[in-house]
């Protein structure tokens, strides 16, 4: 039987947005066994070890609720990004993408969109039980829980063609959202700004996610973040509230600097929904830059007929001139990065070959004296479409307004590990930034909410039991840090730095982090959220 472990001396914060108590923690198990004013269970526990964390403070492991590391447990190396920032669970299969069901007749098209954002994997499963289970069988990090990816649906019932879904292929498609409800998933999560999402329809959406139940979510990267976020704001609540399920929009932002400042009107707007009686929510990342693959700049019909179509449209000089102007002036709910921030502010952070990782586009097309559009499209012919980019468009006051709100949980938005480059940093630093910056240094919030919003919050929204707070049964995944010394390390020049100050992790009851080193041990799970 496992030795008892007794936590003492520190501040604890339960998760619920309560102020620190010192109080002593006894570990038994995978639980936590019980919780006593200090030094109560002296002599009460001759059995247990105990461990002094006097001037520490302890919370329950943070929850990134919005993360893509669905590949990390099938990697060779640690994927150590989370765990050393004292998160325990992840919610994978966001913005629509996830690694499972694939059906053999449209595997070259999951498979070359995969890889856009993932790295190199065999993919040489089917269903998402096969995955979960060679998954469990390398071992998870940390506890891994997980939404259902509409682009991933889509592809498996369809391909990648630009057109609605026959009744045959919408009934694959419930079939294999029913299923991954089965198997755990807390909802139904869309990226439509990415292929095949983009090409879908509300109605489509909302047939889907009517399947699910009332404590399900729907979770989106919306259509349009910037010059249409509030038509894409009132799309994603009016799917939620058809389909009588909870609602969450993905990292809550405003993109485009000609939009700055909008972000209170943004949350008004969420707010009176909530008034409705309906479960809305939003994550944030704490950074003025988003990131995501290099595609997205295109317009939507350049990605009909998937990879192989897209390839040969971008080696069309008059199909590149008619991206050029749709880029320039986007038509319908296309979303143009580069007219919202133009060129200069879009930086490649990987590709393939690892040539380019850190110019601008901008820079990138005076390199070669052309147009930023056919340098991109060499680059993407070059590295066949497998390449990354940050985007430095949102303004600090808006980050901090979306901050503020109570219904905002924290996530990274993090891309998978395994690739290189210069990634964004918010994948190594998310949470201890918010500690860092907007808690000790800008005194947005109080630690304790701060702590809440990264715990108890996210559990909630996602029907994680047992996760997000410090109570006797629950589980003992923890995070034991030094709150005035806790520092964030990673930049857009050296973003995969680890911050300093996470003393000691938990996952399970057993100690994966001290000292601020990883151990080596995977003792995360496969969650299953409640429904």
């Amino acid at each position: 039987m496992a030795q008892s472990t007794v936590l003492s001396g520190a501040t604890v914060y339960d998760g619920t947005g309560s102020a620190g108590q010192p109080l002593d923690l006894l570990i038994a198990g995978d639980r936590i066994a019980a919780i006593s004013p200090p030094g109560r269970f002296r002599g009460m526990t001759h059995s247990a070890r105990t461990i002094d964390v006097t001037g520490l403070s302890i919370a329950p492991g943070f929850i990134d609720v919005h993360s893509h590391s669905d590949s990390s447990p099938l990697i060779d190396l640690d994927d150590t990004s989370k765990i050393l920032q004292g998160v325990t669970t992840e919610v994978n299969g966001n913005c629509g993408f996830g690694l499972a069901p694939i059906n053999p007749a449209f595997v070259d098209d999951f498979t070359t969109l995969a890889l856009r954002i993932f790295p190199p994997l065999e993919f040489d499963w089917r269903s998402l039980d096969e995955l979960h289970e060679r998954a469990a069988a390398t071992g998870f990090i940390t506890n891994f829980a997980f939404l259902a990816g509409h682009n991933t649906l889509r592809v498996a019932a369809m391909g990648s063609d630009e057109r609605a879904p026959t009744p045959a292929e919408m009934t694959v498609m419930k079939d294999q959202l029913y299923r991954a409800l089965e198997s755990g998933a807390a909802g139904l999560t869309t990226g439509l700004i990415y292929p095949p999402g983009i090409f879908s329809t509300t109605e489509e959406i909302t047939e889907l996610a009517s399947i699910m139940p009332a404590t399900a979510v729907y979770a989106s990267h919306m259509r349009n973040e910037s010059s249409r976020v509030r038509e894409s704001i009132e799309e994603t609540v009016n799917v939620a509230s058809h389909a009588g399920v909870r609602c969450h929009v993905s990292h809550l932002k405003v993109a485009g600097r000609r939009l700055w400042g909008q972000m209170g009107e943004i949350i008004e707007t969420l707010d009176s929904h909530r008034t409705t009686g309906l479960s809305v929510t939003h994550d944030v990342y704490p950074y003025t830059a988003s990131s995501t693959m290099l595609t997205a700049v295109l317009p939507p019909w350049a990605h009909d007929g998937g990879a192989p179509a897209l390839l040969q449209r971008l080696a069309s000089p008059s199909e590149r001139a008619r991206m050029a102007q749709d880029i320039a002036e986007p038509s319908g709910s296309f979303e143009s990065h580069v007219r919202s921030t133009g060129w200069e502010n879009i930086v490649i952070a990987s590709t393939a070959s690892h040539r380019y990782e850190g110019l601008s586009l901008a820079a990138l097309g005076a390199q070669q004296d052309r147009h930023p559009l056919d340098a991109v499209a060499e680059l993407l012919i070059d590295e066949q479409l497998k390449a990354t980019m940050i985007i430095h468009g949102i303004g600090e006051e808006d980050v901090q307004t979306a901050l503020r709100s109570p219904y905002t949980a924290i996530g990274s938005d993090g891309l998978p590990v395994g690739t290189g480059g210069k990634p964004h940093p918010r994948g190594y630093g998310t949470f201890a930034r918010m500690l860092d910056v907007y808690v000790r240094r800008e005194k947005l919030m109080r630690i304790e909410e701060a702590i809440r919003r990264m715990t108890s919050l996210a559990a909630d929204i996602f029907s994680l039991p047992e996760r997000g707070r410090i109570a006797a049964g629950s589980s003992a995944d923890l995070v034991i840090f030094d709150a005035e010394g806790l520092n964030d390390h990673a930049t857009f020049d050296d973003p995969m730095r680890s911050p300093s100050g996470i003393h000691a992790v938990w996952v399970g009851g057993e100690q994966v982090v001290k000292n601020g080193a990883y151990l080596g041990r995977r003792n995360g799970t496969l969650l299953s959220a409640r429904h």
